[in-house]
Protein backbone atom coordinates (compact mmCIF):
# COMPACT_ATOMS: atom_id res chain seq x y z
CA UNK A 1 0.00 0.00 0.00
CA UNK A 2 2.57 2.42 1.02
CA UNK A 3 4.18 1.50 -2.90
CA UNK A 4 0.83 2.97 -4.45
CA UNK A 5 0.24 5.86 -2.15
CA UNK A 6 4.18 6.88 -3.50
CA UNK A 7 3.67 6.34 -6.97
CA UNK A 8 0.63 8.34 -6.88
CA UNK A 9 2.34 11.08 -5.10
CA UNK A 10 4.85 10.66 -7.92
CA UNK A 11 2.79 10.66 -10.94
CA UNK A 12 0.55 14.00 -9.43
CA UNK A 13 3.62 15.25 -9.11
CA UNK A 14 5.40 14.74 -12.23
CA UNK A 15 1.59 16.37 -14.03
CA UNK A 16 1.47 19.27 -12.42
CA UNK A 17 4.85 20.15 -13.72
CA UNK A 18 3.87 19.22 -16.99
CA UNK A 19 0.86 21.22 -16.75
CA UNK A 20 2.99 24.13 -15.70
CA UNK A 21 5.51 23.99 -18.56
CA UNK A 22 2.56 23.36 -20.98
CA UNK A 23 0.69 26.89 -19.26
CA UNK A 24 4.34 28.37 -20.03
CA UNK A 25 4.48 27.28 -23.45
CA UNK A 26 1.17 28.31 -24.37
CA UNK A 27 1.33 31.75 -22.94
CA UNK A 28 4.40 32.49 -24.78
CA UNK A 29 3.17 31.29 -28.39
CA UNK A 30 0.07 33.65 -27.37
CA UNK A 31 2.09 36.58 -26.83
CA UNK A 32 0.96 37.59 -23.45
CA UNK A 33 4.30 38.56 -21.99
CA UNK A 34 5.92 41.36 -24.34
CA UNK A 35 8.42 43.76 -23.70
CA UNK A 36 6.42 46.43 -22.05
CA UNK A 37 5.94 44.23 -19.16
CA UNK A 38 9.04 44.83 -17.59
CA UNK A 39 10.40 41.02 -17.36
CA UNK A 40 11.85 41.67 -21.00
CA UNK A 41 14.57 44.96 -21.73
CA UNK A 42 15.13 46.04 -25.29
CA UNK A 43 18.76 44.79 -26.36
CA UNK A 44 21.36 48.08 -27.16
CA UNK A 45 24.09 45.43 -28.41
CA UNK A 46 24.06 43.38 -30.87
CA UNK A 47 26.93 41.53 -32.90
CA UNK A 48 26.12 41.59 -37.07
CA UNK A 49 28.47 39.83 -38.64
CA UNK A 50 31.97 38.18 -38.41
CA UNK A 51 34.47 37.06 -40.77
CA UNK A 52 37.88 35.23 -39.64
CA UNK A 53 40.86 36.84 -40.58
CA UNK A 54 43.11 33.75 -39.57
CA UNK A 55 43.84 31.16 -36.70
CA UNK A 56 44.02 34.28 -34.31
CA UNK A 57 41.76 37.43 -35.26
CA UNK A 58 38.63 37.67 -36.76
CA UNK A 59 37.05 41.45 -37.76
CA UNK A 60 33.61 42.28 -36.43
CA UNK A 61 30.45 44.80 -37.18
CA UNK A 62 29.05 45.49 -33.83
CA UNK A 63 25.50 47.48 -33.44
CA UNK A 64 25.28 49.95 -30.42
CA UNK A 65 22.33 52.39 -30.00
CA UNK A 66 22.15 52.01 -33.68
CA UNK A 67 25.41 52.77 -34.98
CA UNK A 68 27.84 50.32 -35.82
CA UNK A 69 31.40 49.71 -35.52
CA UNK A 70 34.09 47.68 -37.04
CA UNK A 71 36.51 45.96 -35.01
CA UNK A 72 39.73 43.62 -34.89
CA UNK A 73 39.31 40.90 -31.99
CA UNK A 74 42.82 39.56 -31.60
CA UNK A 75 43.99 37.06 -28.96
CA UNK A 76 45.22 39.69 -26.60
CA UNK A 77 43.89 43.14 -27.91
CA UNK A 78 40.66 44.46 -29.38
CA UNK A 79 41.64 47.27 -32.15
CA UNK A 80 38.50 50.13 -33.32
CA UNK A 81 39.05 50.69 -37.05
CA UNK A 82 36.23 52.72 -37.63
CA UNK A 83 32.61 53.66 -35.71
CA UNK A 84 29.64 55.01 -37.55
CA UNK A 85 29.49 53.18 -40.00
CA UNK A 86 27.07 53.62 -42.80
CA UNK A 87 24.97 50.42 -43.74
CA UNK A 88 25.21 48.35 -47.20
CA UNK A 89 23.55 50.15 -50.41
CA UNK A 90 20.80 49.04 -52.49
CA UNK A 91 23.49 48.42 -55.10
CA UNK A 92 25.81 46.49 -52.92
CA UNK A 93 22.91 44.44 -52.15
CA UNK A 94 21.42 43.78 -56.16
CA UNK A 95 22.13 40.09 -57.27
CA UNK A 96 23.67 40.62 -60.89
CA UNK A 97 21.23 38.78 -63.20
CA UNK A 98 22.17 34.72 -63.85
CA UNK A 99 23.89 34.20 -67.02
CA UNK A 100 22.40 31.59 -69.26
CA UNK A 101 25.26 29.49 -70.65
CA UNK A 102 22.69 27.56 -72.85
CA UNK A 103 21.85 30.02 -75.79
CA UNK A 104 18.64 29.95 -78.10
CA UNK A 105 18.51 28.61 -81.21
CA UNK A 106 17.52 32.41 -82.33
CA UNK A 107 21.17 33.89 -80.61
CA UNK A 108 22.76 30.89 -82.37
CA UNK A 109 21.56 31.60 -85.74
CA UNK A 110 22.66 35.12 -85.63
CA UNK A 111 26.00 34.09 -84.69
CA UNK A 112 26.68 31.74 -87.71
CA UNK A 113 24.92 34.05 -89.92
CA UNK A 114 27.03 35.49 -92.60
CA UNK A 115 26.52 39.02 -92.03
CA UNK A 116 27.18 40.50 -95.55
CA UNK A 117 25.22 38.17 -98.29
CA UNK A 118 26.73 40.03 -101.47
CA UNK A 119 30.40 39.14 -100.77
CA UNK A 120 29.17 36.01 -100.42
Amino acid sequence: MLLAESARVIFALIAVLGFIGLAAILVRKAGLISASSGFVRKKRLALVETLAIDARRRVAIIRCDGAEHLIVLGANSETLIDKNLDGPTDDAMEMPAPVNPFPTLQELAKKFRPENKDAA
